[in-house]
Formats: structure tokens, sequence, C-alpha cells
């Protein structure tokens, strides 16, 4: 066991880094076999559930920080909790439905058991990664999606009548999730990085051509609060400074990105769905969204408030242990109504399918780290406001997208942009 201990601190920053880089060969592989193998076993899966039993272990075994009790102490309550829906499930549905009920609940609170695992390994071990690192992960995703997109072998980002690919990724939400979060630091790194001019323009251009061609909303508009927040944060900076030159090139600059983006955008699969999902809709200008709760629920949210109200219902109809422990990933489960659909609005998928006690858990350690973060982050500068501006986007995207909180493929790199700013000198270098 010594032996075991004194490998894993040894090596824990280099096991982390191991880790953040296979993520996305794992996703490839899981997109693979989902789609020319047709294998439920999932390899992918595994290897999360090793470092996530990696982060249980150290957090019994290894954490020496000041809160390693009260984090022995949620994981055991987290175990009591576990039970006790795998016994609601048991009661109101039957063993068969334990397994899949299982599996999302462990992918659910994968995010804040790795979490807080990460939190202490990144403050106990002083383990630094570089931007340069993330920048490298971060692309590697991108040509996931942009190099199956060149060859026509990728897989397409919508099953009906909208276009967009995916690369060799399972989930247009998932993958464009990731590189929407992670946005504001290959912004930072463009600002700051010393590699040459033409090899950051080739990075910038590859990127805006998988955002345009994967079809999907979010890394789009993600884009677009990413640039507002800068061009707000230096025009503040250079009106204090009166530095009126670069005022005016940024404007001109602007208005040529503006004119360019009315020419461009038209062209690519994110516009053209939206005209696809317009047409469908029977909507002559766009305002018209807004004027009908059908449409806003349609247009905007991808009918998530017809699947939240669903569920909602379901909620209230079910009993007290249900409401308290969760009615799970199954609902109106031994009737011609069964279904599994997801809600896509995390907030509301970890209340209704974990209960009460499952939201106060899950929530309850990620604020406990959310505050901890933020009084690091309190000072005014470019590196803040890229995690400020991250932070944001992980909120929108756990309200309107999903699958950022609840899925290990994602949450992640939510864990990692979390405990990022106690290293953050890594970055400014």
């Amino acid at each position: 066991m010594n032996k075991i201990n004194r490998f894993i601190e040894s090596n824990i920053d280099k096991i982390i880094l191991v880790f953040l880089f296979l993520n996305p060969f794992l996703d490839v592989l899981a997109g693979l076999q989902t789609h020319y193998l047709n294998i439920s076993f999932s390899f992918s899966s595994v290897i999360r559930l090793i470092f996530m039993l990696l982060c249980i272990y150290y957090i019994f075994c290894l954490d020496n920080t000041v809160d390693k009790n009260i984090n022995k102490k949620y994981l055991l309550v987290l175990f009591a909790y576990f039970i006790l829906f795998s016994i609601t499930t048991i009661l109101y549905k039957d063993y068969n439905a334990l397994g899949y009920e299982i599996k999302n609940t462990l992918n659910t609170f994968y995010f804040p058991v790795v979490l807080i695992a990460l939190f202490d390994m990144f403050i106990q071990y002083k383990i630094k990664i570089s931007l340069k690192q993330i920048i490298m992960i971060y692309f590697i995703y991108v040509l996931f999606v942009l190099i199956p997109d060149f060859f026509k072998v990728g897989f397409i980002s919508y099953y009906h009548s909208k276009v967009g690919s995916v690369g060799w990724f399972i989930s247009a939400n998932a993958v464009g999730n990731i590189l929407s979060l992670l946005m504001p630091f290959f912004a930072y790194y463009l600002i700051n990085s010393k590699e040459h001019k033409i090899f950051k323009c080739i990075l910038t251009i590859m990127l805006l051509i998988v955002l345009s061609d994967m079809g999907t909303k979010v890394p789009m508009l993600s884009l677009l609060i990413v640039m507002l927040f800068h061009l707000i944060y230096y025009l503040i900076e250079w009106i204090k400074n009166k530095e009126t030159k670069k005022i005016v090139i940024s404007i001109i600059a602007t208005l040529v990105v503006v004119v360019s983006s009315i020419i461009m955008v038209p062209k690519t699969s994110f516009y053209k769905n939206i005209e696809i999902h317009k047409d469908f809709l029977g909507i002559n200008h766009y305002y018209e969204v807004l004027t009908d709760y059908h449409l806003i629920d349609h247009f905007i949210f991808s009918q998530r408030l017809t699947f939240l109200s669903n569920t909602h219902k379901n909620y209230k109809e079910s009993s007290v242990l249900e409401k308290i422990s969760g009615i799970g990933y199954i609902e109106k489960y031994g009737t011609d109504s069964v279904s599994t659909k997801t809600i896509e609005i995390d907030y509301f998928e970890v209340f209704y399918r974990n209960g009460i006690i499952g939201f106060i858990l899950f929530f309850y350690m990620i604020i406990k780290v959310v505050k901890s973060t933020l009084s690091n982050i309190k000072e005014k500068s470019l590196i803040n406001l890229e995690f400020k501006t991250c932070y944001l986007l992980i909120i929108l995207l756990a309200l309107f997208s999903g699958h950022i909180l609840v899925t290990p493929a994602v949450s992640i790199f939510v864990s990692l942009t979390l405990v990022m700013p106690f290293f953050k000198e890594n970055f400014v270098k």
C-alpha cells in the first residue's frame, strides 16, 4: 500500500496531465465504437471510472489538506445517498432498471467528486498545467472535427433535417461545450503567446471552420460573447489611458468583423440550421419567436421546456421517497409511456433525477469550491477576465445546452477551469 501511495504521489501531476490529454481520444474511441462497431461496452467510460476511483482513493488515503475530513464525510454521505437511491429504484421500478439508474447517477456525480479531489490535489502537490498544454488539448478536439470533415468521413451532427459535421465524436453538444468553455483561454493565448502571428492565424482559421461547420448554435454564440467581453475590456482600458489611436483601430476592426460576418455567416452550417428551423416553424421574421411560448421553447430551447414540463409532472406524481431521492433517469417505468428522454437543462436534470438530497449534495461542494475560486480572481486583469468569461459560459451552457455539469467528458474540463486560478501565474509568465 505504501508503494502505491508513493507512486501516486510521485506521479500525480503526470497522471492528471495524461488523463486530460486522453479525453479527446477517449471521446473519438467512443464515437467510432458507436458508429462502426455498435459495441455497447465503452472503454472510455471504464478509463473515466478508474480516474474517479483514483480521486476517491486520494481523498480517503492521501489527502493532507485542511478540507480532508470534510471531503471524507462528503463521500460517505454520498455513498449513503447512492444506497437510498438504489433502494428507491428497486421499490418503485425493479432490479432490471438498477444498472441504468446507477450508471447515470455515477455520470452525474462524477463532477463534484472529481472537482473536490482535483481542488485538493492541485493545492497539496502544487500541480502546474501550462496554457500551452491546455491549448494543445483544445486543438486535438478541433483536429478531430476538422480532419474527418475535410475528408468527408466525419459523423453528422444531426440525424433529422439539419446539417453539420461533428467529426469522429458522438455528440455535437458535448464537443461544442468543450470548445466553448475553453475558448476564453484560447483568446488569452492569441493575445499573449509569443508564437508567430501566422501560426496563430492558422489556429484561428481552423477553429472558425470547425465552429461554423458543426451546425450548433452554442459555440458560435460563445465566440460572440468572448469577442464582446474582450472588446469591452480593452475599450475601457484605452479610454481610461486616453489611447485614441487604439480606440479608432478597434472600432474599424469591429466594423470589418461585422461586415465580414454578414457576408460569411449565411454560408455556414450554423446559419443554415437556423434557417431550416425557422422554415420548419413557419416563421417569417426572427422577432416572431419572442411572441409565442411554443416558439421560444422550440427555437431557443430546442423543446427543453417541454421536456422539463413533462418531467416536472412526473415528479409531482411521484412518492415522497422519490421526491427526496429522485425519480431517476427512467420515467413512467413499466408503462406504455416509459421514457429515458433527458431534460438537457443541467440544474433541473440534477434536481428531478436525484431529488432534494441529491441536488443539495451535488451543489454543496461545487459552491464551496467556487467561493474559493472566485476569491482568487477578484483583481482586474486579462487572465481573470478569461476565468470570469469561462464561468459565465458554464452557467449559460448548463441552462441552454445541458450536458456540461452531468457529462463526465465535459465536466472534467469544468473541474479543471475551477482549479486553474490556483496556478494561473503559470499562464502569465
